[in-house]
């Protein structure tokens, strides 16, 4: 997991889109491209992007090419975030347990 890549790549509203769009299913890039107001090719460069950081995989089919998500990317990045809401909860364990002591030696 390259977790810049990860960023990168949702940091761009129209990738952010279509990740949403995703959500719903497999959908080829000229369903995407329907939804955008940019090129056929700034389409396909966004779902290259999307998939060199692992959040989007691509299935050929005959002809076409269907883009799906990618859970595998989403669990690399929510055990990125995850690691911030353990280390908040630690210091709010500590916190309390500070806390707790103090108040039995006043007593």
């Amino acid at each position: 997991m390259n977790i810049d890549q990860l960023f990168t790549a949702m940091a761009e509203p129209n990738r952010r889109r279509m990740l949403e769009l995703l959500r719903s299913g497999g959908k080829s890039a000229g369903e995407l491209s329907s939804v955008f107001d940019i090129s056929n090719s700034a389409v396909s460069q966004h779902l290259k992007i999307l998939s060199n950081s692992g959040l989007v995989a691509v299935e050929k089919r005959k002809t076409s090419r269907i883009y799906y998500l990618r859970k595998e990317g989403f669990q690399d990045l929510q055990q990125y975030l995850n690691q911030f809401w353990y280390d908040h909860l630690l210091v709010l364990k500590q916190l309390a347990e500070e806390e707790e002591r103090e108040n039995q030696t006043h007593e």
